[in-house]
């Protein structure tokens, strides 16, 4: 009897095992930022934009449960450490940049160097309407500065998500934000004003591009761990009560929404010359 009972909790214990391991997947991943090797390579002494970016898409993707990033730190001390490694590392990166193709055979190097299976890879540039040479962010506001004529620069990020077992891109998307100031200027005649510059520009990535990225990202990994409600337009609530106002249909197709990423509407949306268009839905990601 004893045999039997010893039996079933051994059976019991083997099941349990099973679904713990099966429910405590873990995927590590590792961030790129084409600029990770500018570190202080510009007048102000500014981290890079894509650096900026990268940092914040970390810190969200390891605040989900069962993901987890590399921090930058550690990325950099591990390829100073091999100079062979880094030299490829630099090179793949500054072929993104430039052409943002992509070199999936020293990406999948670089996966086995950090043990990881994707890499998010972020570059981030800017062009003016007058020229499409591609500049970094800090560069324009260093020149910009020194000859005191500015005039409108479109900044670009480039997020991207590569399976380095299959040699696939998982997901990717582009960021467009105009940068200047509320006159339309983008220079600074004194250290306080390119400061500011600079916590626009975090602002910017934490709170719109960090997040939408990492979110995308968790979706791919965890695409049944979203609930998606439609909400109605404020514009369209007046005159409603308050309580249908707090209504929340679930939308099970509206994750096919994702493609145009709401940050990308909203710069649309502000860039067009007409103001008679309106969203009539917006969505909401819980999870």
């Amino acid at each position: 009897m004893k045999k039997v009972i010893y039996k079933v909790l051994f059976t019991v214990f083997l099941l349990f095992g099973f679904v713990g391991r099966a429910e405590a997947v873990q995927f590590d991943l590792l961030v790129l930022p084409t600029e990770i090797f500018n570190v202080c390579d510009n007048y102000f002494c500014f981290p890079e934009p894509s650096e900026i970016a990268a940092n914040y898409v970390i810190q969200d993707i390891n605040s989900y449960k069962n993901m987890s990033a590399i921090p930058l730190a550690q990325v950099r001390s591990k390829l100073e450490a091999n100079p062979q490694m880094k030299e490829e590392t630099r090179n793949m990166l500054k072929t993104f940049e430039e052409t943002e193709k992509i070199d999936f055979q020293t990406l999948q190097k670089i996966s086995q160097e950090f043990g990881v299976k994707s890499v998010i890879v972020i570059s981030c540039y800017a062009i003016t309407d007058r020229s499409a040479t591609r500049r970094g962010l800090w560069e324009v506001l260093e020149i910009s500065s020194a000859f005191k004529i500015t005039y409108p620069f479109n900044m670009t990020t480039t997020a991207v998500l590569t399976d380095n077992v299959n040699n696939v891109v998982m997901w990717s998307s582009k960021y467009n934000k105009t940068v200047s100031d509320s006159n339309g200027y983008f220079l600074a005649l004194n250290q306080a004003q390119a400061a500011s510059h600079l916590e626009k520009i975090k602002q910017y990535f934490r709170t719109n591009v960090s997040q939408n990225i990492s979110q995308n990202v968790h979706l791919r990994f965890f695409p049944k761990d979203v609930r998606t409600f439609e909400i109605k337009n404020q514009d369209n609530q007046a005159g409603q009560g308050a309580a249908e106002e707090d209504v929340k249909q679930f939308m099970p197709n509206a994750l096919d929404k994702l493609s145009q990423p709401k940050i990308l509407k909203d710069l649309e949306e502000e860039n067009s010359n007409t103001n008679n268009t309106t969203n009539t839905e917006d969505f909401i990601f819980e999870f």
